[in-house]
């Protein structure tokens, strides 16, 4: 089974929401990370699954911090 990608976009013209996009994406692992710059202020983080499916227990807690800390940013 395939996981999902996960995308989320940050406004790097926020310092608070700067930091929590290097944060998450430290989360994450820079492997399964790609990053996208919309435009100067704005960039997409697509987060990716690793290959091993042994990842996804692990992965779903990092979601969930990287979903948790989102709602304290936004």
């Amino acid at each position: 089974m395939n996981a999902p990608e996960l995308i989320m976009v940050y406004d790097l013209s926020d310092s608070d929401a700067w930091q929590a996009a290097r944060r998450h994406r430290a989360l994450w692992g820079r492997l399964y990370v790609d990053v996208h710059a919309l435009d100067p202020d704005h960039i997409a983080l697509v987060f990716r699954p690793a290959p091993d499916e042994r990842w996804r227990p692990w992965e779903l807690v990092r979601l969930s911090w990287i979903l948790k800390n989102r709602e304290r940013v936004a």
